[in-house]
């Protein structure tokens, strides 16, 4: 059973005006289990499909550039198996946005804040295993192939996104610290979990309490 309540306090706790924003528990789906407070909930309706579909995008994308039915793991360019994605990270002009799965079927997000962007800074997107290995996947076509690290990347060095040296410092020192909060907390959750032994069930079937 998933106490809601509880989990609105602790996120809630860990948020602020400038560098966490906002918290919030998800479904890969988008659907919406917890999330720190105050906050304008049609924005976060909207922010949780869009980080839904990113997720969903860099998660199993088939080689005809649409979602594959099921995922067995994809193969890299060097014919090793591409383990399943655990953290993403996405760098835009207003914010960083990181995901992490907490178990299969829950992700914890955080949307952190930025200080001004250099003029013309470009969308960045990085995919991660829990090993920490940065994933590849091949380029696609069509409307959504932005959302893909490596498309994104291509664009970003292309264009010359991100600025000098300077400004690509502070957007790591800050990404740096976005995603040091996402493992304390992700971590002092999962703790919970485990000692609870609460096991988000697949979607559709959830108990919660208030």
């Amino acid at each position: 059973m998933l106490n809601a309540k509880a989990l609105t306090e602790l996120l809630s706790h860990h948020r602020d005006d400038r560098l966490c924003k906002r918290w919030y528990l998800m479904t890969p789906n988008g659907t919406l289990l917890a999330y720190s407070q105050p906050t304008d909930i049609n924005d976060l309706r909207r922010q949780a499909a869009i980080a839904a579909i990113t997720w969903q995008e860099h998660q199993h994308p088939a080689p005809d550039g649409h979602l594959a039915d099921s995922f067995q793991g994809e193969i890299r360019e060097d014919g090793e198996p591409q383990q399943p994605l655990h953290v993403l990270s996405v760098e835009s002009e207003a914010s960083n946005v990181l995901l992490r799965q907490i178990q299969p079927q829950l992700l914890l997000v955080l949307e952190g804040g930025v200080p001004p962007r250099r003029a013309g800074f470009g969308r960045r997107v990085t995919a991660e295993s829990a090993d920490g290995t940065q994933q590849q996947w091949p380029h696609h076509q069509g409307d959504n192939a932005s959302l893909r690290s490596n498309a994104t990347a291509t664009a970003t060095a292309t264009n010359g996104g991100g600025g000098g040296g300077s400004s690509s410092a502070v957007a790591a020192s800050v990404l740096k610290l976005h995603r040091g909060r996402l493992d304390a907390l992700a971590d002092a959750i999962i703790s919970d979990f485990q000692q609870t032994g609460f096991q988000m069930p697949a979607e559709g079937s959830t108990t919660m309490t208030f």
